[in-house]
């Protein structure tokens, strides 16, 4: 049998995004030789209270839709994918390039995009882009913060429409993440609801795993939580998350 050969080979990756979208970054990982182990801790299901029919109206009065991640635009865009809707006058907003490539996939290509990948830049971007008064729509999930509608409240009307739900996952072999040379998150829903069952369990190990978080949000909730080796990359991507495992485990880091 064949040695894996790169960077993070022999090494164990615990993946903690949610199995529908953790294909590409399996294979990212795999690439530089490491061992993948799917840990699907967050799940993500949308809401089954659809749009009602005023709702559907109302959507014109919008000129700005936002979005922070993909699940949102896709939720969104399932909740009214029946519906026969132009969005000719809206102007969109992402938060990064996966984000904004599932919005190109549905049409969308003239896209406002923050130079760094994160709330706090797209806000700051907004602030300059957005006239006062404007109307904003916010497609997020039920655990999404409001930190761009808290920065745009003195600037425009932002309303936030919870299309999905994040809850934790249930049926895992937790046993198996205390056996991985590294974690990767991707949402700090991920970081508290790992760290809930091994704070219920007084498993505290676990926290000096090495953690690399996609951004400064979910960076931030993992250093709250009591991990004591906390790694983000300059690019907030998971490619990024990658290279940075690799070049830790490399011992450049």
């Amino acid at each position: 049998m064949k040695t894996p050969e790169g960077p993070l080979a022999g090494k164990t990756v615990l993946v903690t995004r949610p199995i529908e979208h953790a294909d590409s970054l399996l294979s990212l990982i795999k690439d530089e030789g490491g061992i993948p182990l799917p840990f699907p801790v967050v799940t993500i299901t949308g809401t089954d209270k659809p749009l009602d029919e005023y709702s559907i109206q109302h959507l014109s009065s919008y000129k700005w839709i936002i979005f922070t991640s993909k699940n949102g635009v896709d939720h969104f865009f399932r909740i009214i994918k029946d519906k026969e809707l132009s969005f000719d006058q809206h102007k969109f907003a992402a938060v990064g390039e996966k984000t904004a490539q599932a919005m190109q996939e549905r049409g969308i290509h003239s896209i406002l995009v923050p130079k760094r990948y994160d709330a706090e830049a797209l806000a700051e971007l907004l602030k300059k882009e957005v006239k006062d008064g404007e109307k904003v729509l916010f497609p997020k999930g039920n655990l999404a913060p409001s930190y761009i509608k808290d920065q745009l409240k003195d600037k425009a009307d932002v309303e936030e429409l919870v299309v999905y739900e994040t809850k934790p996952a249930e049926d895992l072999d937790w046993g198996l993440a205390l056996k991985a040379d590294c974690c990767f998150f991707l949402s700090p829903s991920a970081v508290s609801f790992m760290t809930a069952y091994y704070e219920k369990k007084q498993i505290s190990r676990i926290l000096k795993t090495p953690a690399f978080c996609i951004g400064p949000t979910t960076k931030k909730a993992a250093v709250e939580k009591g991990f004591q080796h906390v790694f983000m990359p300059e690019r907030y991507t998971a490619e990024d998350m990658v290279k940075l495992a690799a070049i830790y485990f490399q011992g450049g880091s």
